[in-house]
């Protein structure tokens, strides 16, 4: 760690030194001591800024209560951070994961002052959730960012609690932007940072150096250094203000089955990699069906926006409220057609009717909807993925051929995430029909990508 920050400074030194007639003029290292003070000077000012706008969450246990919940129990005693983005109202950004199943929590401001807060909601989908404090006065708070312009290499500074040092900050600077397949969520676009994140430091700010909130950090890769991942502030806008205003946030739902386009359809197309996503699959009675859209139909671009990739379609569509219309810009046939379409509520993909156990037996593996630790991932409470768990794999099967095990995670199908096992099996059943099948498993700390193909 100070070895990073003594590289960090002494790059700035030198880059602050003027080279003149072969040698560093004395006023020139003059001049990098007093840029190096004013930079100093601004972080102390950072600090100064932003720490009291930070607090630490844990459990609120009530005064005299006997014996803890087990829940509680098993939960460190700092959750994790948040931050306060509305001293008035009193809301407070942090981790869905960091609020999981309470409905109050002990909130600790900077300087060690206590409330009661309120979890307003959580939305699971993004990891973010709003907690309420009700103060007899105006608490500090900092402003959320444009997260938009961000770009790498900027500096950054991270704020929270990491294994309970309550107020800790840490510097580095944007090492990525725009992750997705990370596997913590659903909606997925974060922000990669080399600024040291750690337990504890979940729900708390990632800042630029104009003290500005320009993401919610979430998660470190545990056996890698030096990374960790920020939900954008963009994100946080408009997921936080659904939440206060409503509870809950409302996603569109587009009734599809996606997947990348193929590289010798997109050579026949003429599409540049990472350029439109294909539609494998129609939900029957869903928006896309009513709309007129078709399987092979490539989606390029969604209300103006460019669509690269199945997240990225994927976050498009979120973002939109059901109901609301929206115009594709589709590729049918080597042909540019455009599409309204009015988009449904994404709740009503967990509403199609269950199957039957097995609806394609000739595949040869039998699946399980169970709950699973994601792996190679640690955040401060458990964080169960979404897919299907495979119990059995018949020799000599499809599944067996194709490389499936026994224990292997299904997460997505032909490029669409898995988010439980009713999805999984409609999915599944239209695409198999096709002839095969591409399936992403988790296998320990690997991601595998096999394909199942239909036996005559």
């Amino acid at each position: 760690m100070k070895s990073r920050f003594v590289s960090i400074y002494m790059l700035a030194f030198v880059a602050c030194l003027a080279w003149s007639d072969g040698a560093y003029a004395e006023h020139s290292v003059s001049r990098g001591l007093q840029v190096l003070a004013e930079v100093e000077t601004g972080l102390v000012g950072l600090a100064e800024h932003t720490l009291p706008a930070v607090v630490s969450i844990s459990p609120f246990v009530p005064t005299g209560s006997v014996g803890t919940p087990e829940s509680l129990r098993k939960r460190p005693t700092n959750a994790g951070a948040g931050v306060i983005v509305n001293g008035r109202d009193g809301y407070v950004i942090t981790n869905a994961h960091v609020v999981k199943q309470a409905e109050k929590i002990k909130v600790t401001l900077y300087g060690g002052r206590e409330f009661v807060g309120e979890v307003l909601g959580a939305d699971e989908e993004t990891d973010l959730a709003v907690v309420k404090v009700n103060s007899d006065e105006v608490l500090p708070q900092v402003a959320l960012g444009d997260s938009s312009m961000l770009k790498i290499g900027q500096l950054v500074v991270a704020i929270g609690n990491p294994y309970g040092l309550n107020d800790t900050l840490s510097l580095g600077v944007i090492s990525g932007l725009n992750r997705e397949n990370i596997n913590l969520s659903r909606y997925e676009d974060f922000i990669q940072t080399d600024a040291s994140i750690n337990p504890g430091n979940s729900g708390g700010p990632l800042l630029n150096i104009r003290g500005e909130v320009i993401g919610i950090n979430t998660a470190i890769i545990n056996y890698a250094q030096s990374i960790g991942f920020a939900i954008p502030s963009n994100v946080v806008k408009s997921v936080s203000r659904q939440i206060i205003e409503h509870g809950q946030v409302n996603r569109g739902w587009l009734g599809v089955g996606i997947e990348n386009v193929p590289d010798d359809l997109a050579l026949k197309e003429n599409l540049e990699k990472g350029e439109g996503v294909m539609i494998n699959s129609i939900f029957e009675g869903q928006p896309a069906h009513k709309a007129g859209l078709k399987v092979g139909d490539i989606i390029l671009k969604i209300g103006g926006s460019a669509v690269g990739s199945p997240n990225g379609m994927i976050r498009l569509i979120g973002n939109v409220s059901p109901g609301q219309h929206i115009h594709l810009d589709i590729l049918r046939d080597g042909k540019a057609q455009s599409l309204s379409v009015q988009l449904g509520h994404r709740k009503e993909q967990v509403e199609i009717a269950s199957l039957q156990a097995n609806p394609l037996p000739e595949l040869g593996f039998d699946w399980s909807e169970l709950e699973r630790e994601v792996q190679g991932q640690e955040q401060d409470s458990d964080k169960k993925k979404e897919g299907v768990l495979v119990t059995r794999v018949e020799p000599g099967s499809s599944a067996d051929q194709g490389g499936l095990m026994v224990g292997d995670w299904i997460t997505s199908l032909n490029g669409q995430d898995v988010l439980n096992r009713g999805h999984f099996e409609n999915i599944l059943r239209q695409n198999y029909q096709r002839g095969s099948v591409s399936v992403t498993v988790q296998r320990a700390e690997e991601e595998v990508m096999l394909t199942l193909s239909k036996r005559e």
